[in-house]
């Protein structure tokens, strides 16, 4: 069991010797970081410690999650860490469920005063004032006979309607068989006068039919009526204590936004609802979960409440993978955006922070290899971490280059894009037509594309495809995840070229050009099951991502004709 240095706050002491780390000038920029080496130390002491303790029960070969650690120095002078791991262990929502060497989420409901108590007993009684009102018998008869009675009606109806269809068909009949006898010059004035009789005979039985009909209808229309503004009567009750019941819980939800508080090191304290109903409308109500059972939230909060400065931070997964996302035991993971972005850069008010890698340009020092040029075609090998098109912090691009170096190109440049990480061949056009032209070929996938990637650990099969429907990860942007319901369809093939020190070269295919594709259908455990190497999103960190774009066939825009490029990987 870890033990702490202070059993409220759960700070927990070093039981390694770190006397010989310094102390980290800034505080960990959270959204992209290498560990500090004191940050690492705690990781492994953490990392010891779920893999021994037996003080609480979770399973995580079933379910895993993410635990992190925040290096404090106290007011004393003295350097711990606290620990944390998102949302609750084995499904549990009560204060227990956290055992004593994690901190507790912020806006735990045991920590919520008694009007919020108030509220929710009064949403209950509700709910069960309007389930009461459901399940009334007098109205669960009305509704019953409305059906029975629109059921009712239509067969009826339709039955009598039938009728008149069939005896129409009669009375004309015998109309016809009148007329014909009518039209005889050897009846006498006694049958001519019958005949006119029954002609009018029958003229009469068809406008009774209709007033019938008419008569049948509004009769049931005037039942229908009746019942159904019984119900409606009952409904408008519900309805009314319905939107009693969601004005009651969007003020409980308002309310818990407003007890819920996040202290930053400058002594400042802003609620849930100050903070998003201020800055976006869109995030007025977003769930307390989302940010109050975050790791570095929670650990901020616990450093703050007693006065310790945070030094250092680190995040890691522990545990099974989700199905849906991409998660690596004991890989280290940044803070995710989404979630609660604004709280974090609220709480980190005050503290200095190192400089975001995200905003510098690491393509700076790199030159593109032109491997084609002519008046109508550019086709270039584009270095690994260097940007197809610039982005927010980031101006240098390959396809800014090519701007520069074709000032007087008449037509859009970009037919398409690799990830910064992916280096490899890419195409540019210099005329409308030819754009539209290339482009067209990449829509309709008749570009052959082959892609080299180095794989972690073994393939099982020598080649076969992977059909894994992928969608955007909304929580944790730029990450993309498995979807079967709502994802596009994403299809890979894959072939095995080499094994060597447990690990696979393989050449990959993909059909579609879905985000991050390649990568995710390698590390997903429906996909080949082993990230690419130096997959710093979908595995582990290395000197780079080693997938590589090596090869393209297209038909040239111009002579129509089949040109080819191949670059081998430099890995």
């Amino acid at each position: 069991m870890m033990q702490s240095m202070n059993k409220r706050s759960k700070l927990t002491p070093f039981s390694a010797d770190i006397d010989h780390l310094e102390l980290p000038t800034r505080f960990t920029f959270p959204y992209y970081y290498s560990p500090h080496p004191l940050a690492l130390a705690a990781i492994e002491e953490l990392q010891q410690y779920l893999e021994t303790q037996n003080d609480w029960q979770h399973d995580f070969s079933c379910e895993g999650k993410m635990f992190a650690v925040l290096v404090v120095q106290t007011e004393q002078g003295e350097l711990g860490y606290l620990s944390s791991f998102a949302g609750y262990l084995s499904n549990a929502k009560t204060a227990a469920s956290t055992p004593d060497s994690f901190v507790n989420n912020i806006c735990h409901h045991t920590n919520l005063n008694s009007e919020i108590s108030l509220k929710e007993a009064e949403i209950k009684d509700k709910k069960f004032h309007i389930k009461t009102l459901e399940n009334k018998k007098e109205f669960k008869t009305l509704k019953l006979s409305l059906l029975t009675s629109n059921k009712q009606a239509d067969v009826e109806i339709s039955r009598f309607q039938a009728q008149i269809t069939q005896n129409k068909e009669n009375r004309k009949q015998l109309r016809n068989q009148a007329e014909s006898k009518l039209a005889s010059n050897l009846i006498s004035e006694i049958e001519r006068q019958e005949l006119n009789q029954r002609i009018k005979d029958l003229g009469n039985q068809s406008s009774h039919e209709k007033r019938a009909f008419k008569s049948l209808k509004q009769k049931w229309k005037q039942t229908v009526i009746d019942i159904s503004n019984q119900v409606d009567t009952h409904l408008a009750v519900i309805s009314a204590q319905k939107v009693a019941c969601d004005l009651l819980s969007k003020s409980l939800e308002t309310h818990k936004q407003k007890s819920c508080r996040f202290l930053n090191q400058l002594g400042q304290s802003k609620s849930l609802h100050d903070l998003f109903n201020s800055q976006d409308s869109d995030k007025a109500q977003i769930p307390i979960a989302q940010s109050s059972e975050e790791n570095l939230t929670k650990l901020l909060q616990s450093a703050f409440q007693f006065g310790y400065t945070p030094l250092a931070l680190g995040e890691f997964w522990w545990g099974a993978s989700p199905y849906d996302q991409i998660r690596q035991h004991k890989n280290l993971y940044p803070v995710c955006q989404s979630k609660c972005f604004e709280i974090i850069e609220y709480m980190l008010q005050g503290i200095d922070t190192d400089k975001s890698p995200l905003e510098q340009t690491p393509s700076l020092d790199k030159e593109l290899e032109f491997v084609y040029e002519d008046d109508a075609l550019v086709v270039v090998n584009k270095p690994a971490e260097f940007l197809s098109v610039s982005g927010k912090y980031i101006s240098d691009s390959v396809l800014a280059r090519i701007q520069k170096r074709y000032p007087n190109a008449t037509g859009p440049l970009l037919v398409h894009r690799l990830d910064m990480s992916t280096s490899g061949l890419l195409v540019f056009t210099l005329t409308a037509e030819t754009n539209k032209h290339v482009q067209r070929q990449f829509i309709e996938r008749t570009v052959e594309k082959r892609y080299t990637a180095l794989l972690e650990g073994n393939v099982e099969h020598e080649m076969g495809v992977i059909k894994l429907p992928l969608q955007g990860d909304m929580e944790d942007r730029p990450r993309q995840m498995v979807h079967h319901k709502n994802g596009r369809s994403a299809e890979t093939r894959y072939q095995v070229i080499s094994t060597e020190n447990s690990r696979t070269r393989v050449h990959l295919y993909p059909k579609t050009g879905r985000t991050h594709q390649l990568r995710v259908h390698c590390a997903h455990q429906a996909g080949l099951n082993t990230p690419i190497v130096g997959d710093d999103l979908y595995g582990f960190k290395d000197d780079r991502l080693h997938l590589h774009a090596g090869y393209l066939k297209l038909l040239h825009p111009v002579t129509n004709q089949e040109i080819e490029f191949e670059v081998p990987a430099e890995f």
